[in-house]
C-alpha cells in the first residue's frame, strides 16, 4: 500500500492531519528497510505498513501511525537511533519507537521457568504502557501482523511466539478492551499452539455452518420484528464466536463440543442510554432469559470504558446470547481504550476517558510496586487487577467503586483513601455488619467503619486481593517498623550512654552525632537510630566514635539530669514493656523485639536480650542454650507487664495412667482461667526421652508433651502447675 493510500484511510476520520509528517516517515521507514525481505520473501517494510494499517482501524492519531511504520528502525538499521528520530520527526515519534524497541528487545527464553519469564515480559509490558498506552497499541498491532504471518517461522518458534500471544498480548488486548485485535490474536495462537483442537473445532463449526446461519438469520428477524413493534430503532444482527472462546467454554464446563448449546450470539444496537433498557426488556417479555447470565455494564462500566447488557435467552431449550448497546458503546467495545483517544492531540478526550486512563495508571503503578514480591504473587495480581473479573459495589452515597472479584472490605477501604484502609475497624454491608475478610458481591452498598486511634491487623496481608491495598499494607507495616527500630534504638543508645555518664537529648541533638552519620554514609542521625534498634549497629561502636571526637564535652554532650526524655532506665538497664507489641511479635513477625520460642520467656522470668544484625532484639530467658556468648549483643532487660496479656508457656506432666486423669487435669486448669492452646499425650517410650533431653520419664507412666499453656506471668504459671501436681496420680510436672 502507498502512502498516499494510507493517507485516504486516515482522512476517513482525521482529514486535517500533517499528512507531510507521515509523507517523511513512510519515505525514512521505506528507506531503512530497503533490500530487507521477511522470511515469507516479502520486503521487509511491507509489515511496517500492515501494522500503520491496524492503527489506522483503531483511527488514532498520526503520531502514533508514523511511530507504527518506523517501530523497528532502531532495533533493525545501524544508526538509527531515538535522538536521530527526535530530530528528524519529533520527541514524541521518538519515544514511541523507543518504547516498542524496549519491547522488542527482551528476548524469547524458553529455558527460564514459565512463571519468571511471564512476570518478566509483563513487567517490560507494564513499564512501556504506564509511559504512554500508546506503545502498547503498536506492539500489538506489530504482533497481530506477526501472528497472521507465522506460518513461515520454524516449529518451535512459531510455538513459543504463539504461546506468547496467548498468555500476555491477548490478555492485554482484551483489558483495553480491544476485542477485534483480542479476538484474532486468540484465534491465531490457538491455531499453532493446539493445531488439532483448532482443526476439530473449525471443521464441526464449518459442517454446521448452513444450519446455524439459517437459524441465527431466523433469531435476528424475529429480534428484529419484537424491537418494531416496541417502537425501538435498533440493528440487530448476529455475531459469530471466535474458535478459542468456544474452546474455552468446553474446558470450562467439561462439555463435549457436540453438546454445546450457546454457539448463537446475537447483537442489537441501538442510539441512546434509555433504549437498552427498552430493547432488553421488550426482549426479556417475548422470551424467557437466564436470571444468572443478566449482566448490566451500560449503568456500571468495566473500568476500560465498556458498556453493553448481556442476557442469554431461551428458545424452545436452546440458548441464545444477546448484546444490547448504543452505536458509541460498540465502538468503544470494538477499538477499547482507543475509541478514547483524541486523534487530534494525541491525548485522551473528555472527563470519562481521562478517568479511563488514570485508572489504567494507577493500577499499573499499584502492579509494578510489588515486582519485588516474586514472579508468582506479581502474576497473580497482573491477573487479578488488570486481567480478572470485577465486582462492582456502592458507597454509601451510591457512588459505584469497581474491585477485582474476590476483593474484601479492606480492598474496598483503601480504593477510598489510604487513611480509611489504615484506621478501618469494621464494615457495613447493606445494613449488616460483616467480617474484613467478606468477599464482595455485585451491587453490595459497603460502608467502613473507622476509629483513629485504629491501625491494620497483620493477617489483612493475607486477606487483601488488589495490589493497592498490599502496597498501602506494606508501607505501614514498613514504617511501623522503623519507628519501633528508632524508639529501640534511642533505648539501647541511651543504656551505652549512661556508662559514659552522658545523656541521649543532648546526645542525639548534637553535631557529634551528625559527623558520625555522615561518617558512616548515613542522610540523617535517624537511621543510626534505626540500624542500632534493627542491629546492624551496634550502640557501643556509636558511642566509643562519639567518645573518640575532639572536644566532646565542649558540644553539649555533658551530664544532663533534667533530659525530658520518658525511657525508663534503672541501672543500665532495658525496661521491656509488655504492651500490644509483644503480642503482635509471633515468630511469623518481623518486629523490633521478638519474644523467642526456644525458651519461651514470661513476665516474672529473669530475662536477656540479643541484639540480632537485622532483626532488632530477641528475648531469651536468661540461661537459654541458644543464647549467643557475644557481650557486646546482649542486653538486660526487664519485664514491666501490663494487663490483660498473656503469653504461651510449654509444660510436661508425667502421670499414672488411670481413668478421668486427663480429665482432672484439663478442668484443673481451665478452673484457674487459663487457656490450653494444644497438647499431645500418650505412652512416653524411652527413646522418646532423647528429643526433650531437659526431663526424663521412666516406667510405664503417662506423658503430656508439650502442653502449650497461655499465662500472664510467672506466679501465674507456678501456682497452675502446683495445682496439677495435686491432682491424684500426677508425680511430676516441670516446665520445658
Amino acid at each position: 500500500m502507498s502512502v498516499e493510500q494510507l493517507i485516504q484511510s486516515i482522512k476517513y476520520y482525521n482529514p486535517q492531519a500533517e499528512f507531510d509528517l507521515l509523507r517523511r516517515c513512510y519515505a525514512y521507514g521505506e528507506s531503512c528497510h530497503q533490500g530487507q525481505l521477511r522470511k515469507s520473501g516479502d520486503p521487509y517494510f511491507s509489515h511496517c505498513i500492515e501494522t500503520a494499517k491496524v492503527l489506522i482501524s483503531l483511527k488514532l492519531d498520526l503520531e502514533t501511525i508514523c511511530a507504527g511504520l518506523l517501530h523497528d528502525t532502531i532495533e533493525d538499521v545501524d544508526g538509527t537511533t531515538e535522538a536521530k528520530l527526535a530530530t528528524l520527526f519529533g520527541s514524541t515519534i521518538a519515544a514511541l519507537v523507543q518504547g516498542v524497541t524496549n519491547i522488542s528487545q527482551y528476548p524469547l527464553q524458553p529455558h527460564r521457568r514459565t512463571e519468571q519469564r511471564q512476570a518478566e515480559n509483563y513487567l517490560k509490558l507494564l513499564l512501556a504502557t504506564a509511559k504512554d498506552v500508546r506503545v502498547i497499541l503498536i506492539k500489538l498491532a506489530d504482533r497481530l501482523h506477526n501472528m497472521e504471518t507465522l506460518n513461515f517461522q520454524p516449529d518451535e518458534k512459531r510455538r513459543q511466539i504463539a504461546k506468547e500471544t496467548l498468555e500476555i498480548y491477548a490478555p492485554i488486548a482484551h483489558r483495553l478492551g480491544i476485542s477485534k485485535i483480542k479476538n484474532r490474536l486468540e484465534d491465531l495462537a490457538f491455531k499453532h499452539i493446539w493445531p488439532q483442537e483448532y482443526k476439530r473445532i473449525a471443521r464441526f463449526l464449518n459442517q454446521k455452518l448452513a444450519s446455524r446461519e439459517a437459524y441465527t438469520d431466523e433469531m435476528v428477524n424475529h429480534i428484529r420484528a419484537v424491537l418494531q413493534q416496541a417502537t425501538t430503532d435498533a440493528t440487530v444482527y448476529g455475531r459469530p464466536k471466535n474458535i478459542y472462546s468456544i474452546y474455552q467454554k468446553i474446558n470450562e464446563k467439561g462439555t463435549p463440543f457436540e453438546e454445546i448449546d450457546d454457539l448463537i450470539g446475537v447483537r442489537v444496537l441501538v442510539n441512546r442510554d434509555i433504549d437498552c433498557y427498552t430493547a432488553i426488556g421488550a426482549i426479556h417479555t417475548r422470551w424467557r432469559h437466564v436470571p444468572e447470565r443478566f449482566k448490566d455494564f451500560v449503568s456500571l462500566p468495566k473500568g476500560n470504558g465498556y458498556q453493553s447488557i448481556h442476557s442469554t435467552i431461551l428458545d424452545h431449550g436452546r440458548r441464545i446470547e444477546i448484546q444490547v448497546r448504543t452505536h458509541q458503546m460498540q465502538n468503544v467495545a470494538e477499538v477499547g481504550i482507543a475509541a478514547h483517544w483524541l486523534y487530534k492531540e494525541g491525548t485522551p478526550s473528555g472527563k470519562r476517558s481521562r478517568a479511563i486512563f488514570q485508572w489504567l495508571k494507577q493500577a499499573l503503578e499499584d502492579i509494578q510496586e510489588l515486582k519485588g514480591e516474586g514472579a508468582g504473587q506479581f502474576l497473580r495480581s497482573i491477573k487479578s487487577e488488570l486481567f480478572g473479573h470485577e465486582v462492582y459495589v456502592f458507597t454509601p452515597k451510591g457512588d459505584v467503586v469497581a474491585l477485582p472479584a474476590g476483593s474484601t472490605p479492606i480492598d474496598f477501604a483503601y480504593k477510598i483513601h489510604t487513611q480509611v484502609g489504615n484506621t478501618c475497624i469494621g464494615v457495613e454491608v447493606n445494613g449488616m455488619v460483616v467480617s474484613l475478610r467478606y468477599r464482595l458481591q455485585n451491587g453490595d452498598q459497603v460502608k467502613i467503619n473507622t476509629n483513629a486511634n485504629s491501625h491494620p491487623g497483620r493477617d489483612w496481608l493475607r486477606w487483601v486481593k488488589t495490589a493497592r491495598a498490599r502496597n498501602k499494607l506494606k508501607h505501614w507495616f514498613k514504617e511501623k517498623h522503623r519507628s519501633e527500630s528508632i524508639e529501640l534504638g534511642k533505648r539501647l543508645l541511651q543504656i551505652e550512654l549512661r556508662r559514659s555518664d552522658l545523656e541521649l537529648i543532648p546526645f542525639i541533638r548534637s553535631e557529634s552525632l551528625l559527623a558520625i552519620a555522615n561518617q558512616l554514609g548515613y542522610e540523617e542521625p535517624e537511621e543510626i537510630l534505626q540500624h542500632i534498634g534493627e542491629g546492624e549497629r551496634l550502640a557501643s561502636e556509636i558511642v566509643n566514635s562519639a567518645c573518640q571526637a575532639e572536644g566532646l564535652t565542649e558540644m553539649g554532650l555533658s551530664l544532663d539530669h533534667n533530659s525530658t526524655d520518658n525511657t525508663t532506665l534503672d541501672s543500665g538497664k532495658l525496661v521491656f514493656q509488655s504492651t500490644p507489641l509483644i503480642e503482635l511479635s509471633q515468630e511469623d513477625l518481623v518486629d523490633s523485639t521478638r519474644i523467642m520460642k526456644c525458651c519461651r520467656p514470661i513476665p516474672g522470668d529473669e530475662i536477656i536480650g540479643y541484639i540480632r544484625r537485622g532483626k532488632g532484639v530477641s528475648i531469651h530467658r536468661a540461661g537459654c542454650n541458644r543464647l549467643v556468648n557475644e557481650p557486646n549483643r546482649l542486653v538486660d532487660i526487664e519485664w514491666k507487664p501490663a494487663d490483660q496479656m498473656t503469653f504461651p508457656v510449654d509444660i510436661v506432666i508425667e502421670c499414672y495412667d488411670r481413668q478421668g486423669i486427663l480429665g482432672e487435669i484439663t478442668t484443673t486448669i481451665a478452673q484457674k482461667n487459663i487457656n490450653i492452646r494444644e497438647g499431645k499425650f500418650g505412652p512416653l517410650l524411652n527413646d522418646r526421652s532423647k528429643e526433650s533431653p531437659s526431663y526424663r520419664f521412666e516406667g510405664g507412666e503417662i506423658g503430656f508433651e508439650r502442653l502449650r499453656i497461655e499465662v500472664s506471668e510467672l506466679s501465674q504459671l507456678n501456682q497452675i502447675m502446683e495445682r496439677i501436681r495435686d491432682v491424684e496420680g500426677v508425680t511430676k510436672v516441670v516446665r520445658q
